[in-house]
């Protein structure tokens, strides 16, 4: 298959393999980079998510610069979980630990809309949104976050013009399902790690 004719799936896809590092850790340069090509899909969702994009643009330049101060020392995001926990500042918000926490929380967002739309084709883009925030984001949110929130929600577009905006692909809906099982399976780690740490915290922003 050309490289004009491969999905935005597909793409994600090959970073996505690169991201287990066989032992059982999470490379972080792997995962930024497939943070990084989930932004061109959160931008064809509408204006609305522009803040989101921010918010997820911002933790990943966070994470980045601390891996890239010691790359052979935060070869995985474990790594610099665990130094942050050592040096007591994994409760900052200014921290590693809430950024990875809250890019993990979207792209679990958006791995769940994908989900739905992927499994249910009645599904319009809305009711996907709705349902995905429902389960990933709304626990953490406060009433402001979650009024903001919720009008980025009425300006997504249609499930047509989404998947327009996502570029013509004859393999498009097979690389959606393969990409929403494999990072929702990294993203799964990460969480169950964050987990076992006492990381996932509950705050609501």
């Amino acid at each position: 298959m050309s490289e004009s004719s491969r999905s935005v799936f597909s793409v994600l896809l090959d970073h996505v393999a690169q991201i287990d590092d066989g032992n059982g850790g999470v490379r972080t340069q792997a995962f930024l980079n497939a943070c990084r090509e989930v932004l061109p899909v959160v931008d064809k969702l509408g204006t609305g998510f522009t803040v989101v994009r921010i918010d997820v643009s911002g933790n990943i330049d966070r994470i980045h610069n601390r891996f890239v101060s010691s790359a052979a020392e935060y070869e995985s995001v474990y790594a610099i979980l665990e130094r942050e926990v050592e040096k007591d500042e994994h409760t900052g918000n200014s921290g590693c630990t809430k950024g990875l926490l809250w890019l993990k929380r979207a792209m679990q967002f958006l791995v769940e809309l994908l989900r739905i739309l992927h499994q249910d084709k009645d599904a319009s883009v809305s009711d996907a949104a709705n349902a995905a925030y429902e389960k990933v984001l709304k626990p953490y949110h406060g009433w402001i976050t979650s009024g903001v929130f919720w009008g980025a929600l009425k300006l997504v577009p249609s499930r047509e013009t989404l998947y327009a905006n996502l570029g013509e692909s004859p393999t498009m809906e097979q690389d959606m399902g393969a990409f929403v099982s494999q990072f929702h399976e990294v993203l799964s780690k990460i969480h169950d790690y964050m987990d076992s740490r006492g990381l996932n915290f509950p705050d609501k922003v």
